[in-house]
């Protein structure tokens, strides 16, 4: 070869060199992915993901900054260098602003030479911290193609610029690294999940030791009850409570909402309604007593429907009083009829800070059938969003042959074929009285 086609012996060297650090930096890549999947724990991954994005690319100071996918902006997670600790924790970044919110928005990374020539540099950064930022590489993290956040590394520490070799090693490093975010996301979501599904069995164990354990016995009456939460936990109660002689309390209500807050009031009403409840014997007047309490004690917008009744079985007669809950239905005898018992005492519990409530009597029969329910009942839909609704809970129980189990299987068999396998949107409570039928 002529000397005038020979290459330079000191550029052949120098690029024999490059393509030396870039192998090394490619091997130290896939070795220090193991260290990046080393754990499970989301913190410890940010940490080891900037530990090694500085550390292979010889940067003065890296940063990370994660995705709110419920504000669409970038939040800063985690931070190495000289000024780490004088980024403010939280720190967000909206689409569009900045370089890294650039990156962000166009999905593609960014290496620039001098940043103070780039307008979408915030310079103000360097002003506030004393830091004097140079150079800087900027790279998406993606899972497919949704980007999960953006990666930087500032300033190498030769003082010399960032280079495409440089660019591709941190993509290679981001690409790991979402996929490690991604792991510990799915775990950290994973426990929470576990943990809540823990918290929610033990609180619907609570709830449920609040609910009668065994069913009442009253010569000349039986009873029977049924209770289907929607949730693990929901607001219906029913609770069937001793009077004394031969006098039974029987409650059954609905607390507004589902979940924890609705169980708890549920089972705080519960508590504090048996207390007054063998102390006040006129229904009229608990109720009064109850609504004040709860709208002391019960936070902002919750309220309770809730309807009382005391059989006295020397005479059978029953005082009722109905707080904004759905009137119960008397299957008469000898009418051969569903009669809805109307009379509304008063508003639900907890609107009105004082309420008068006003109590009704009734005397029930023997072969009459007394069904309580909450507005679960009524209001489950089948697939088409088609109501049950009080046509076919008469039809299911009408005629009321046998007694009320047989009632209450009748009417569970024709609610369950109307919603299939559709989930229940709200709680199912029944509280069945039967006269002298067993």
């Amino acid at each position: 070869m002529e000397s005038g086609t020979r290459e330079p012996e000191g550029l052949h060297a120098a690029e024999m060199e490059r393509y030396r650090e870039r192998i090394d930096n490619l091997r130290e890549c896939f070795r220090t992915s193991a260290l990046i999947n080393s754990t499970l724990e989301l913190d410890e991954v940010l940490e080891n993901i900037m530990t090694t994005s500085r550390s292979i690319l010889k940067a003065d100071a890296c940063s990370l900054m994660l995705v709110d996918e419920a504000t669409d902006e970038l939040v800063f997670a985690v931070a190495q260098g000289p000024v780490a600790g004088k980024l403010k924790a939280g720190f967000r970044l909206r689409k569009g602003d900045g370089i890294a919110g650039h990156v962000f928005q166009t999905g593609k990374p960014l290496l620039i030479e001098d940043v103070y020539r780039d307008a979408r540099f915030h310079q103000e950064f360097d002003r506030k911290t004393g830091y004097r930022t140079h150079s800087m590489l900027c790279v998406p993290l993606k899972i497919k193609d949704r980007v999960i956040g953006v990666s930087q590394v500032i300033n190498r520490l030769d003082g010399t610029s960032f280079v495409a070799e440089d660019e591709e090693t941190l993509g290679l490093l981001c690409d790991h690294a979402a996929i490690a975010i991604e792991n510990a996301r799915m775990h950290r979501d994973l426990l929470r999940k576990q943990q809540m599904e823990s918290d929610l069995a033990f609180a619907t164990s609570i709830q449920l030791s609040f609910l009668p354990q065994s069913i009442p016995e009253m010569p000349g009456y039986t009873f029977h009850a049924h209770y289907r939460p929607a949730l693990a936990i929901g607001g219906d109660f029913y609770d069937f409570i001793p009077l004394g002689g031969d006098r039974l309390g029987i409650l059954i209500g609905d607390v507004s909402g589902k979940g924890v807050a609705s169980a708890l009031c549920m089972a705080k009403l519960m508590s504090d309604f048996r207390l007054l409840a063998v102390r006040e014997k006129e229904p009229a007047i608990l109720m009064r007593q109850m609504n004040r309490l709860l709208f002391e004690q019960s936070r902002r917008g919750m309220f309770v429907t809730l309807l009382y009744m005391v059989l006295d079985s020397s005479d059978s007669r029953i005082d009722y009083v109905n707080a904004g809950h759905i009137p119960p239905v008397l299957w008469n005898e000898a009418g051969g009829e569903f009669v809805p018992v109307r009379g509304v005492g008063g508003p639900p519990l907890g609107i009105l800070d004082d309420c008068a409530y006003v109590s009704r009597s009734l005397r029930l029969k023997r072969g009459d059938r007394l069904l309580l329910f909450t507005d679960g009942l009524v209001d489950a839909k089948s697939a088409c969003g088609e109501r049950f609704g009080w046509e076919r809970v008469q039809a299911a129980v009408c005629p009321a042959r046998g007694g009320i189990a047989e009632v209450h299987r009748r009417l569970m068999d024709a609610l369950n074929e109307f919603v299939g396998q559709c989930p229940p949107a709200d709680d199912t409570t029944m509280v069945l009285i039967g006269v002298g039928k067993p």
